[in-house]
């Protein structure tokens, strides 16, 4: 299986690149921060980043292996997993890169899930595992992708449908009850980092 960070996005509420904050001390920023987690988890054999095409030289200096969008437009998450599962033609654990609360042992809940599923066959057209939350939101984003996904993703993407979620058919996701939902939190705009940090000093306390 492949880690996948995404880091594609503008940040255009953030007012300046949120994959490189810093928020857990040391050096690493969100980016480098969210590839050591998922490098941590015994399921991942490697780990990339799915970035826009021009970011790609600022990212060279990481040395970690970049997947840049195929497709041109507007950066979409659907354009990263397109071209990752291109690229990798293997399992994905797709995470953004702005969950600063996530943890190993929430991402272990979702690959637990998915390989007992795998074990007794029980969904044999799986595509995705996913989180979803006490009201129903699923998370697309912090899920897991099954290579035979792709085609389903590249009609979604070449008929300009770029909602993650509805790509899939019904009754492919296998749907896994969140653990906690502050893993969940976000990182969209500098109020939201102010959040986090405050919540992480908590659980340092």
């Amino acid at each position: 299986m492949t880690g996948l960070v995404l880091a594609g996005g503008r940040s255009s509420r953030f007012g300046s690149d949120k994959s490189r904050a810093v928020l857990h001390g040391g050096t690493e920023d969100m980016l480098l921060w969210t590839v050591s987690l998922l490098d941590s988890l015994p399921d991942t054999e490697r780990v990339a980043i799915s970035c826009r095409p021009d970011q790609v030289q600022k990212l060279q200096s990481t040395g970690i292996p970049l997947i840049p969008d195929e497709a041109s437009g507007d950066p979409t998450p659907l354009r990263g997993l397109v071209a990752a599962l291109r690229t990798t033609k293997d399992a994905l654990l797709v995470l953004p890169c702005d969950l600063p609360l996530m943890r190993a042992d929430i991402l272990s809940v979702l690959l637990r899930a998915r390989e007992q599923c795998l074990n007794r066959n029980s969904m044999p057209g799986l595509l995705r595992t996913t989180f979803v939350h006490a009201d129903g939101h699923a998370e697309p984003l912090a899920a897991i992708y099954e290579a035979p996904a792709l085609p389903y993703l590249e009609e979604a993407l070449c008929r300009g449908r770029f909602g993650v979620y509805g790509a899939l058919p019904a009754g492919s996701s296998l749907l896994v009850p969140c653990p906690d939902e502050t893993a969940f939190l976000n990182m969209n705009t500098p109020e939201e980092r102010e959040r986090a940090l405050s919540l992480l000093k908590t659980r340092a306390s």
